[in-house]
């Protein structure tokens, strides 16, 4: 081999090792989470979804959805105002979004240009308190769940660990805090919010949605602000709230209208009871797949499934532009 061809040898394996080091390296320096999955395929689905329904998404929903229609289905949780946020952001691009309560579908609708059309409620939600098998306040939170002890006077002691969700990126973190005012006027206690809660943004009691019920599970805290469906798809014990102040009661809408939180963007939210609401965005790329999602999500066995997991159905209800909404499911709706 004469000395030209030795370096165009040389130049080539050069070349060759420079060209796989990029690609090994690109491969490692992928961000854990990106906009869309890496692999796009016509027959994935990208659902976003309310933190607290994780368990009945990823356990339930997704593979039952999977092996009905040979979509496949993937998921993401997060509390519903930061999907919002990440929709309008364009962090995140999905087929199809569930939120907890209509607010955050909302404010899609409500964005320069609107990034939803409609949405359809199908569930409703009731606002417990989770507690923890292991904590040393377990007697008491018993006896509280048995109405042996009052509930506000247990998360009010000294030493126990209450956490809950942020009310700016999570529905569930506002509307524990209208549980609280109502509390304090349902016993005419006015201390009851302040006791339990302290300020609404308390940075001592929150933690991320994706995390809550994980710290809840392991025993790190003792009690926190929980949905029923989340603490009986998690198998935790729970103390249920007097219904005048759980959220859960069409009869007491009057009375939960007395309470409100105000978003840091000066949307105020009223207390009502907590509607689970679909939608399909604009950012849609899997659109006959997205369809079928939510048909399957609004059928007697998507109900059946999530209604197993203690969420409670009602009957369904569109806002928004309806003409706008696939037929298909227009049909379902009424």
């Amino acid at each position: 081999m004469g000395t030209s061809q030795r370096k165009k040898g040389v130049i080539i394996i050069a070349s060759t090792i420079a060209i796989t080091s990029v690609i090994v390296g690109v491969m490692f320096i992928t961000p854990q989470y990106s906009s869309q999955p890496l692999l796009e395929s016509k027959s994935e689905v990208f659902v976003m979804y309310a933190g607290s329904l994780v368990k009945t998404f990823e356990s339930t929903i997704g593979p039952a959805f999977q092996e009905e229609t040979g979509y496949t289905y993937l998921g993401e949780s997060r509390g519903s105002v930061q999907v919002a946020n990440m929709i309008i952001d364009k962090q995140r691009t999905p087929d199809v979004f569930v939120s907890a309560g209509k607010v955050p579908i909302q404010k899609l609708m409500d964005n320069d240009p609107p990034l939803v059309s409609w949405l359809v409620s199908f569930a409703s939600a009731e606002v417990v308190i989770a507690y923890s098998p292991n904590s040393p306040f377990f007697d008491d939170l018993e006896k509280a769940r048995k109405g042996d002890l009052r509930w506000y006077e247990v998360l009010a002691k000294d030493g126990l660990k209450f956490r809950r969700t942020d009310p700016e990126l999570d529905p569930k973190g506002y509307y524990v805090i209208i549980v609280a005012q109502l509390a304090n006027l349902d016993y005419n206690d006015p201390t009851i919010k302040n006791r339990i809660l302290g300020e609404d943004r308390n940075a001592e009691q929150i933690l991320p949605e994706e995390t809550l019920k994980t710290t809840l599970e392991q025993g790190q805290i003792d009690a926190a602000a929980a949905y029923r469906h989340e603490a009986v798809a998690r198998g935790l014990p729970y103390i249920v709230l007097p219904k005048e102040i759980n959220l859960s009661d069409p009869a007491h809408s009057d009375f939960y209208k007395q309470a409100s939180y105000t978003l840091g963007t000066g949307t105020v939210v009223a207390g009502g009871t907590i509607p689970f609401s679909v939608t399909i965005p604009e950012t849609v790329k899997n659109n006959d797949g997205s369809i079928a999602f939510v048909k399957f999500l609004l059928s007697e066995k998507g109900i059946s499934l999530i209604e197993k997991d203690g969420l409670a159905p009602i009957k369904f209800v569109a806002d928004g532009n309806v003409e706008k909404m696939p037929s298909s499911i227009r049909s379902l709706v009424g």
